[in-house]
């Protein structure tokens, strides 16, 4: 890994939400390093992330058709949100 990898930080927004979910539409956090968990963030997304964090951060194209800078994942749970990924210079 190159040492910008490490400097990478990576957006996840919350996108869609069905259900019952404490996260709402708009929710934003920032992984400040590609290897990190972010406090407070539901592991329900957060594990589904971790594999998708790393090719964000790394900027492999994604399977989004209409963006392929960006990665849409669902949570654990089939009625909870989905989360948009994707590079931040913030």
């Amino acid at each position: 890994m190159t040492e910008n990898f490490y400097k990478t930080k990576v957006r996840i927004t919350c996108v869609e939400k069905t259900g019952k979910c404490e996260y709402n539409v708009g929710d934003t956090y920032v992984y400040e390093h590609p290897m990190d968990y972010i406090k407070g963030l539901c592991m329900g997304i957060q594990d589904p992330a971790r594999p998708w964090i790393s090719q964000v951060a790394h900027g492999q194209p994604s399977w989004e058709a209409d963006d392929q800078s960006i990665y849409r994942i669902h949570c654990i749970s089939k009625k909870g949100t989905v989360w948009k990924l994707e590079k931040t210079e913030e």
